[in-house]
Formats: structure tokens, sequence, C-alpha cells
């Protein structure tokens, strides 16, 4: 990207406080200790006001660093020994971060995929990219889907690029009307509706309707790509339906059941990874499918592929082609890895938590098939999921609960141990229990990974299989880490 500090001055509606307005920046960047390991040279800061520090104290750092502009709001004073370097007065730096993500995105007239949902949206977003492998894409970074992180993802856009895919994910209310804003999506996968971050916005309507708003720059064309396996996210395909957004005119489902546009069939999951059968049909109405494999676990990535290939359709590559890359496809860290180790089968599922995910960990691992060497045991560690407020022991508590009826259904391949760790996590297991002794799971309850960690290596044997998750702020990695050294 190159854009001069008048072009920036222009898109924020800002004032130059000091410098040039001819001065080229190519790039933006937040965190003040990254100026010496960034790709670009001409930098311009943006201070984030957070809860505990206002960054504008790091301008004379990042200045002294080599930063060529700087934003600056309202109210705060101009430093000192700033010599030539632009600085840019805004109302509100974040918002003009946004607005500079505006402006650029509008230098670009190619598909942009925007992702949301409760769970899944970096997973489903990677997806997408392994199926558009065979063109130039621009996707997020990691989970780089915030109003911070979302401008920053659209200045890496390239005139080569034939489509972007945009991560969006919210916490708050307007949150996802200002992402809109700026990343104005022409098409939309939906992959859930669940309770993460329930507890700020208080219901998963007001959830989906906050999540709908991915939809406000839809045009005529544009499609919305929804779960058809999740009941209140289907009430938005319903003709009228208060829920429906006005500009929403195409809607395209997804999902294990066969009422969806597109669904799979013949699933089968092992530890080498999932192997399913997608089924759709051609813009003839002739009905098609395509055997994919994926390299990773479990019914939800079934349905994050089967979004990826619609999608994908949509932008006029078949399937055919697209699942290659999916083949192809490999898990981020703590998504799902399928770790071997000395005799165990190891998933690595540490990235982050929410009731829902749990509940997809627990089919993973209990649809899971040993190959050539049967399962002996499973084993389900669960550590606190954080931001659920009020609703914290009900959502933990429903999860063990989950588990329960699990195991009455599934007795052959049952889950054998529960082990919680945290605080409110200790609620699954005094939701696990059952009357039926012979289908409940071992269930112990420890404060720390050390605890939890120790008691495993106790226990395990070769042929055992182990699927660990909890939120990102439960650092459940250290689990991982402590099994795969101890073997």
């Amino acid at each position: 990207m190159q854009v001069t500090v008048n072009d920036i001055l222009n898109a924020t509606r800002g004032r130059l406080l000091n410098g040039s307005a001819d001065t080229v920046i190519n790039g933006f960047f937040t965190n003040s200790r990254e100026i010496g390991s960034l790709p670009f040279k001409n930098a311009l800061f943006v201070p984030i006001i957070g809860e505990r520090v206002d960054a504008h104290n790091f301008i004379p750092q990042v200045v002294k660093d080599g930063a060529k502009a700087f934003f600056i709001k309202k109210g705060h004073e101009l430093p000192s020994k700033i010599g030539e370097t632009a600085a840019i007065e805004v109302d509100d730096t974040e918002s003009a971060l946004l607005d500079m993500g505006l402006w650029y995105r509008k230098q670009f007239n190619i598909p942009f995929i925007g992702i949301t949902g409760s769970v899944g949206k970096t997973t489903t977003k990677e997806m997408v990219a392994a199926a558009l492998s065979s063109i130039n894409i621009h996707k997020t970074k990691g989970n780089a889907n915030s109003t911070i992180g979302l401008p920053l993802t659209l200045f890496g856009l390239e005139y080569e690029n034939e489509a972007a895919i945009i991560e969006m994910g919210i916490s708050e209310f307007h949150e996802m009307e200002k992402l809109v804003e700026a990343g104005r999506p022409n098409h939309a996968i939906f992959t859930n509706v669940g309770s993460a971050h329930i507890g700020n916005l208080g219901s998963r309507e007001n959830i989906l309707k906050e999540k709908l708003h991915i939809t406000d720059c839809f045009t005529e064309d544009s499609v919305l790509f929804i779960n058809a396996d999740d009941e209140l996210l289907m009430k938005v395909a319903i003709e009228n339906s208060e829920f429906r957004p006005k500009n929403v005119k195409h809607i395209v489902t997804f999902g294990i059941s066969e009422k969806a546009d597109f669904y799979a069939s013949s699933i089968t999951i092992s530890d080498n990874g999932t192997d399913f059968v997608a089924n759709y049909k051609s813009e003839n109405g002739e009905a098609m499918s395509e055997q994919i494999h994926l390299k990773t676990l479990g019914l939800h990535n079934v349905r994050n592929a089967l979004a990826a290939i619609a999608v994908v359709l949509k932008l006029g590559i078949s399937p055919a082609v697209s699942k290659k890359g999916l083949a192809e496809y490999e898990p981020l860290p703590g998504r799902g890895n399928i770790i071997k180790s000395n005799g165990l089968t190891i998933i690595d599922d540490t990235y982050n938590a929410s009731p829902d995910s749990m509940k997809a960990s627990v089919q993973i691992i209990g649809e899971m098939r040993g190959g050539t060497e049967p399962i002996n045991r499973r084993f389900v560690v669960f550590a606190d999921v954080l931001e659920l407020g009020e609703y914290a022991e009900t959502e933990h508590y429903k999860v063990g609960e989950y588990i329960k009826i699990y195991n009455k259904e599934n007795t052959e391949n049952k889950i054998d141990y529960l082990i919680t760790v945290g605080k409110d996590s200790e609620q699954i297991g005094l939701g696990v229990n059952s009357e039926d002794l012979e289908t409940n799971p071992v269930t112990r309850h420890f404060s720390t990974n050390v605890e939890a960690s120790d008691y495993l290596k106790s226990l395990l044997k070769k042929k055992d299989a182990i699927i660990v998750k909890g939120s990102r702020g439960m650092q459940t990695e250290e689990i991982i880490n402590s099994l795969l050294n101890d073997n």
C-alpha cells in the first residue's frame, strides 16, 4: 500500500499539526514495540486508548524509532522533539483507522467474503482460502477480526488479488456495523449462533441480529451462506422473517442434513482426518457430488468445508478444483491438530473455547475411530470458558448435560474421563452426573493446568485418545506441552 498524508487527512477528516502533507505512508501499526520488525518502512502509528494504557504515551518513542507519522486524538498535547514527523489530529484514533481501511478498501473491485459466527470463523476462513488456492487471494491473518485488526488486514490488499476473505468478529452492540462500514463484504458466511459473548449481548437472538449486520452493504447479487443445522440461524432463510435483513436477496445453505443446498453424506472420522461426500446441484439443477478429505476432525469442520465449497462455486471455481486445496489444508496451531505421541492420540484444540465448541469437541473424540489400532479410552479435558458473565454457571453446566446425553446414546464410544480445570468448569462435572453409573465418565476437577497434567500422566496408556480445550486465557496448551514433554 502507498498513500500520502494528504490522502489520510481527506479520508479521516483530520488536521495536520506537524510535518508535510506530501509524506508517503505505506503501512499502519498499533503496537509500539513492533516498529523494528514491520515489513514496511514509512509507517504511521495509531495510538489506541485502552482500559489501562493510553498509547499516546508511546508517540515520542515510535518517532525516535523511525515512524513517519502518527494520529493524535483531539485534546492530547502534541509531544515535543518530533522533528518533521507528520502529526494528524483526529476525533478518535480507532475510528480514523477504520476510515483509512474504508478508503483503501474502495480501491479494489473484487469479491470480498465476510465471515462471522460464534464458532469456527478462523477455520472457515482458512478453508475458504485453501479452496481458493488456485487464484490470488488475500485473507485475514490469524484472527485479526476486530475494529483494529480488520483495517490492518485491509491494508495488506494488493492489486494482484482476485478475492479477499475477511474475518469479522464482535463482542458488543454496534461493533459489526463499524466493521462492515470499512470492509464492505459483498458475500458473507454465517457459521452458527452460539453463546460466545452472551454476557455482553444478552441473548442468542441479539447475537444473531448483531452479526447479521454483516449484510449491511449487500447488493442485489450478494449471497448469504448460512449453516442449515443451526435452528435459530435458519430462521433467516424464511421469507419475511423478523430476522431476515431486507437487503438479503439470496441465501445458500450448507450442513449435514439433506435439507441443505450443500450437504454431507458418508462421513467417516479417523485419526488421519475426516472423509465425506459433498452433495450439491449444478446451475442447471443436476445432482452433483465430490469426495472430500480433510486433515482435521469433526462434523463442525465438515460444515466449514461445505461453506468453503459453496462460496468458491459462487466465485466460479468447481468443487472438483476446490477439493484439492481443502485436502492440503492444515489446521492452525491449537485448532484441532492431531498429534501422535508414544502411542497416544492427542487432539490439540486449545486455541480458544465456547460452550458450543466444547460440545463439538465431545463429538470429535467420540466419533473418532482409531483405524488399525482401535481407541482404548477417551479423555476430555475442559478448562473455563471466559466472558460468559452471569451465564457462566448455567452454560458450563449445559456442557456437562450434553456429555451425559452423549454417553447414554453412545455407550460403545463414550467419554471415559472428564477432567476440568479452573473455576466455572467444575459445573461441567456437576452437569454430567447421571443415575446410570455405567455411562458416567470418571470426573475430576483441578484448579491448575499442572495438577491436571500430573493426573493425566498417571493414567494415560497407549491407544488412549485425549482432547484438550479451554478459553485463550486458561493457557491449556500447557497441558499439551506437558504431555508431549513427558513422552
